[in-house]
């Protein structure tokens, strides 16, 4: 997926994560799509375990609980994932589309600090 297919599918979500997922990617973050696909319902289970864990430990996850819904609401669809990440400051985006890539499902912001 190129730069700009994927600055747009962001634009198209509301929310604080899409919003600096896009920032991140305009200003040149490194990010990858993955062309395979993870049943939501499995992608719920991982993302809901580890915002339990980082909250815990005082780090919680832009986005998150709004993700978490949409992956819940996607049942257990095919989806792709895709990741950004910037160093300033260090923050890991991880990125949830449709199996097609037609739509981003989901998104999360994690500081790496």
């Amino acid at each position: 997926m190129d730069r700009e297919a994927l600055l747009r599918l962001l634009a198209e979500e509301p929310g604080a994560a899409f919003e600096a997922c896009g920032d991140a990617i305009r200003a040149g973050a490194d990010f990858v799509v993955w062309d395979h696909t993870i049943p939501a319902d499995e992608l719920t289970q991982i993302y809901a375990r580890r915002a339990k864990h980082l909250a815990k430990i005082g780090n919680p996850m832009l986005g998150g609980a709004e993700a978490i819904e949409q992956l819940e609401a996607s049942g257990d669809r095919p989806l792709r994932t895709g990741e950004a990440k910037i160093e300033d400051p260090p923050t890991h985006f991880q990125i949830f589309l449709t199996a097609d890539a037609s739509r981003v499902v989901a998104c999360i912001g994690i500081d790496q600090r």
